[in-house]
């Protein structure tokens, strides 16, 4: 079973810099560390070979399976096998190398004990040179180190690439999430709870694990922790079924360490770590609920799948509102329009639709409410400008060209009309507020400004400076007007 959170688009702004590093420690130590592994063991077996250790501890081990009323076929398997062979049967039997060095196969008493405890002795230290022996998870041991140097390690090329690729999709998810540090630290944390689980379940057993799954594990429950009951987009394959499906992401992790469990107990051969899988995701989920709990958290971050999706469902409904009011079913236009608004507050579209909808079927207050929602709107663009002039004179049509904004709200149009370059329109917006609020104290800075727009010497700049001069006399423009005036 294969279930895969469907990871983010990759931008500068969500760039996973902690996961790539990790991905590099992995490869290098894969790629430089373990690569001179393969030399080291060969000369284990040669040593192994040459003092022919495997004419004293092959019939020891055949009697050890017999003694123990062993599976045929693996006996079997032993006598009928080549002798070059042996050694790899041997060595991965970890019942019966722990009764070996428990001395209760070959035992003191043997005349051939001293030379064979030695030769097994020199055999051990050459296999154990290799860099991946001595530095992988023992079990039975706590050894921090190990631990540590076991996160970064993988037994074959196929198991780096498979670690890599969830660790890539998983970790551009909850570093987002995290931040670099807290997810440095569930990371490694996540990894040391793995490995004690590993310990835990092994305790007493002869072996070695190694590989990242366990710290990639608490990955997995992080991030079921901290998108919670927020429903994500995940990829599933179940034996020949496969599709896309959302979920509530915590519904993941009773699956996910179900999953881990169910295989230990029934799958316990197949040489997989189900055993850090199912900690790695338990101790990830418990340090991601501490984390959640301490505020470390970045929520803007996981809520954008939910707030992308509002979007998409925003285009849609938008899309349905305009029908809507092209058939002049304004209400309906409303509802859609409001919900929208609600989740996407600030669209001027949606502002604008709105003013359309109390224009269509509203009364009075309502269209002055929705006129002067739209042109506070501040625009950032020459189109959201011309948007609001068309919405501006459409509302002052609707008023017999009395609109009746407040006077500050007018006045804040000046701007936008002289951004346009249409300053006969500001002119006649000015004109506007003087006729309802002679005195209001915006206006002789406003009309100075104007003035100053129109080239010198032109009508219209003296035009404009004789109107500030006369109405606005007692103003501190008045005597900049007069002195342009004069020259």
């Amino acid at each position: 079973m294969l279930i895969l959170p469907l990871h983010r688009r990759l931008s500068w702004a969500n760039f996973p810099l902690v996961t790539v590093l990790l991905i590099i420690a992995n490869v290098f130590v894969f790629a430089f560390l373990q690569s001179g592994d393969e030399r080291d063991y060969r000369r284990a077996l040669e040593y192994y070979e040459q003092v022919d250790l495997g004419r004293i501890e092959f019939p020891a081990y055949l009697d050890w399976l017999k003694s123990r009323r062993g599976d045929a076929r693996k006996i079997e398997l032993a006598e009928t096998m080549p002798k070059e062979s042996r050694i790899g049967l041997i060595e991965s039997d970890p019942d019966f190398l722990k009764a070996l060095h428990a001395g209760r196969v070959i035992q003191a008493d043997d005349a051939r004990y001293a030379t064979w405890h030695e030769e097994r002795a020199e055999f051990e230290r050459l296999r154990d040179s290799a860099f991946t022996p001595s530095h992988d998870l023992r079990f039975s041991h706590v050894e921090p180190g190990r631990m540590l140097w076991a996160m970064f390690m993988h037994g074959g090329l196929e198991h780096l690439i498979g670690n890599m690729i969830f660790l890539a999709v998983l970790g551009l998810l909850v570093e987002g999430a995290l931040g670099p540090w807290w997810y440095l630290a569930l990371y490694l944390g996540g990894g040391f709870g793995a490995a004690f689980a590993t310990l835990a379940w092994h305790w007493g057993d002869e072996g070695t694990a190694l590989g990242a799954s366990g710290a990639i594990a608490a990955l997995m429950g992080a991030y079921c922790v901290l998108w919670g009951l927020r429903k994500v987009r995940v990829f599933y394959w179940f034996f020949v079924v496969f599709d896309y499906v959302r979920v509530p992401a915590l519904t993941l992790l009773p699956i996910w360490f179900g999953w881990q469990v169910v295989n230990l107990w029934l799958n316990s051969e197949a040489h997989v770590g189900f055993d850090a899988h199912a900690g790695g995701i338990l101790c990830g989920a418990l340090i991601a609920f501490a984390l959640r709990r301490y505020g470390a958290v970045r929520d803007v971050f996981v809520e954008e799948d939910q707030r992308a999706d509002e979007r998409e469902a925003n285009v849609a409904a938008f899309e349905a509102a305009q029908q809507h009011l092209g058939k002049l079913e304004v209400a309906k236009a409303r509802d859609l329009l409001e919900r929208i608004d609600a989740t996407e507050p600030g669209r001027l579209d949606v502002s604008v639709a709105l003013y359309r909808c109390a224009r269509y079927r509203g009364t009075p207050g309502e269209l002055d409410a929705a006129a002067a929602r739209v042109l506070g709107f501040a625009a950032k663009t020459l189109d959201d400008t011309r948007e609001l002039k068309s919405v501006y004179e459409d509302y002052a049509k609707a008023c017999a060209g009395a609109p009746r904004l407040a006077p500050e709200a007018q006045l804040k149009l000046v701007a936008p009309w002289l951004k346009l370059g249409d300053e006969n329109a500001a002119e006649a917006l000015l004109r506007g507020i003087g006729l309802r609020t002679p005195q209001f104290a915006g206006l002789p800075a406003a009309w100075f400004a104007l003035a100053l727009r129109a080239p010198e010497g032109s009508a219209a700049r003296r035009a404009r400076l004789e109107y500030l001069v006369a109405q606005f006399a007692q103003s501190e423009f008045a005597p900049k007007a007069k002195f342009l005036l004069s020259q």
